[in-house]
């Protein structure tokens, strides 16, 4: 199984770390998820073909905040288009990025401010309870907040 698996809606969104291996690919098929959302940017290990052949599966490069990377309000936005689209479609999805910290954590945080209507505080804290290696840097952090800043209405 993914090192790094949680629910953060159960039956619905799942966050963690990059499936690399037959065993993660195999838990993922276990728990229900029928599409995978990769947030590894071209550089990192490549997805395994088992994963590309056996779930819905689409890559938003993000780039890594552990190694500097800051990611875009594009970047977020099209991420959430995907969970959206898969989502009226029924699927049950795995988002995740290397480690299941930074980047898979954040797009999760924006999905639930708008799934749940919560402030970004709260999504963050509610991912946290749900998924103990949450941890969206100050960066990731400051691109949401913009992020959810240009979706309100002045």
């Amino acid at each position: 199984m993914p090192e790094r698996f949680s629910w953060v809606l159960p039956k619905k969104l799942a966050v963690g770390s990059f499936p690399h291996t037959t065993t993660s690919v195999s838990k993922l098929r276990r728990e229900g998820i029928t599409a995978v959302l990769c947030l590894n940017e071209e550089s990192e290990p490549p997805v395994p073909s088992e994963i590309l052949h056996s779930f819905i599966w689409e890559r938003v490069p993000i780039p890594d905040g552990y190694t500097g990377g800051i990611p875009s309000e594009e970047q977020f936005e099209q991420a959430i288009k995907v969970l959206n689209r898969w989502y009226r479609k029924g699927h049950v999805v795995y988002v995740h990025c290397l480690a299941g910290v930074g980047r898979s954590a954040s797009v999760c945080a924006l999905y639930l401010t708008q799934e749940l209507s919560i402030p970004l505080e709260d999504a963050i804290a509610s991912l946290k309870e749900q998924h103990k290696y949450a941890a969206p840097d100050q960066h990731q952090i400051k691109v949401m907040q913009s992020f959810l800043a240009s979706l309100s209405p002045n």
